[in-house]
């Protein structure tokens, strides 16, 4: 058929033509392939990019119109805009357009060997950034003061960035899953759930502990024994062939024995890579199989409102012999002062 591919999402632009810029578009025909952006990037385009040509223009979309010489448009429906689409109608009023989301989505979910490489850099940094931290002296700083430290030693550490807001959420602050830090004092007799990740060549990591302030009270002990374990079997059984849907299954049936079930709210796990949230989705709606070279987390949590929660999650790569934890830190209840 005669069809041609239009790439308006960021992230897939990235993947597919090394360009980092911030207003991009990829068209792509049997014969041709061509980046469009405007002339703050045109330098910056050069140096990156190298299996596209390259055409600057101050209005990309119009710019990209002329260029559009197929009978049908295949394009991204989940990051096309409404107005975008109208605008591209309005222009190629012969065009016929199909629906093609999810084509390079598809694509990152395995990953190649430089992918895994700068994840596994950006895992390494991030668990070592949390282990100076646990070093520290916590009681009387607040989730700001310790979000915003861990993400300056990240840096220090050889990260480009963060992967995304860190998660500091202390006493009651930690029963909600994606807290942002506050100036709430860090005080003993609090569980302590951060949540973070480093970014590297702008691939992320994502890891998350739970540790106990001062001395862990039996509560604290039950419900960290009881995510530890159903982490456990996630880590045990996501691997090649394995369905998604059983293994997120499996993980809250060891929760549901623990007799937290009802509090483990949200899925089991995500891909990792250039987004810290991207396919494959790990949950009981997700019909897919595990593959080879997948990153994924596997983040099973326990939630007790007004009280605490707990979260444990690691990021992982699938490969011949299971999952490889990338994420090395310790599970233990650290109890830290």
């Amino acid at each position: 058929d005669d069809e041609s591919f239009l790439v308006s999402n960021p992230v897939n632009i990235r993947y597919l033509s090394g360009f980092t810029g911030s207003n991009g578009l990829l068209h792509i025909s049997k014969l041709t392939a061509h980046l469009y952006t405007d002339s703050r990037y045109e330098i910056q385009a050069t140096k990156e990019v190298s299996e596209f040509e390259v055409l600057i223009s101050q209005d990309i979309w119009n710019q990209v119109t002329k260029g559009i010489s197929s009978a049908v448009l295949c394009i991204e429906a989940r990051h096309l805009t409404v107005g975008k689409l109208a605008g591209l109608k309005q222009g190629l009023p012969s065009l016929k357009f199909k629906e093609c989301s999810d084509l390079v989505e598809q694509s990152r979910i395995r990953k190649d060997s430089t992918e895994i490489q700068w994840i596994t850099k950006a895992c390494e940094i991030s668990v070592e950034a949390l282990r100076q931290l646990t070093e520290m002296k916590l009681i009387g700083k607040t989730e700001l003061e310790l979000s915003t430290w861990l993400e300056r030693k990240m840096i220090d550490l050889g990260a480009t960035d963060k992967a995304f807001n860190t998660i500091v959420a202390s006493g009651e602050n930690s029963a909600i899953p994606h807290h942002q830090p506050t100036s709430r004092q860090i005080a003993s007799g609090d569980l302590l759930k951060i949540d973070f990740g480093a970014d590297y060549h702008g691939y992320k990591s994502d890891c998350t502990r739970t540790f106990a302030i001062g001395n862990a009270q039996t509560w604290q002990k039950e419900i960290h024994n009881a995510v530890r374990q159903g982490q456990s079997i996630g880590r045990e059984l996501a691997a090649i062939n394995a369905k998604i849907s059983d293994v997120d299954q499996a993980v809250r049936n060891q929760i549901q024995q623990s007799g937290y079930g009802q509090y483990f709210t949200h899925g089991l796990g995500h891909g990792v890579g250039l987004e810290i949230h991207e396919d494959p989705f790990l949950s009981s709606k997700t019909a897919d199989k595990i593959t080879e070279d997948m990153v994924i987390t596997v983040e099973p949590g326990i939630y007790l409102a007004e009280s605490g929660g707990v979260r444990i999650e690691d990021t992982g790569v699938i490969t011949t012999s299971g999952y490889e934890v990338l994420t090395k830190f310790t599970y233990e209840l650290l109890e830290l002062a």
